[in-house]
């Protein structure tokens, strides 16, 4: 019986540890300026600062879309965010570390919010990085 139970409390352990947990949510503006979207891969949305396929690209996959969101949350200027932060320097050839920004952004749950005459939708995507 001991055994059993030793064996049933390291099972618990071992599962427990191998969960993440979410940060936080994160609601960016959607900017048609700054995230392209190609007609091949309609659910991914590349941000104009990404380095690029060959050294590797940050982007967002969709993973669905949400028409109504009940919370009130302040959106963000995507464009601003990345532009300000620690994996951004203007002065290097490739401005954007989008390895590390993916590292960063991996565990929000994040949505970009479209506004179109007032209303609003939601589409929940999470930070990808590929290298080609």
């Amino acid at each position: 019986m001991k055994i059993f139970i030793l064996l049933v409390t390291c099972i618990l352990g071992i599962n427990s540890q191998g969960q993440e947990k979410v940060k936080d949510t994160l609601f960016f503006a959607y900017d048609s300026n700054y995230i392209t979207i190609y007609p091949e891969n309609p659910n991914y949305y590349y941000i104009k600062d990404g380095s690029g396929a060959r050294i590797g690209g940050f982007y967002f996959t969709e993973v669905q879309k949400i028409n109504v969101c009940n919370t009130k949350s302040k959106e963000i200027n995507l464009k601003e965010f990345i532009r300000s932060s620690k994996f951004y320097n203007e002065n290097r050839r490739l401005k954007l570390r989008d390895y590390e920004l993916w590292d960063y952004l991996k565990g929000y749950t994040i949505f970009l919010v479209k506004s179109d005459d007032a209303k609003k939708s939601y589409i929940q995507v999470k930070s990808s990085f590929e290298i080609e």
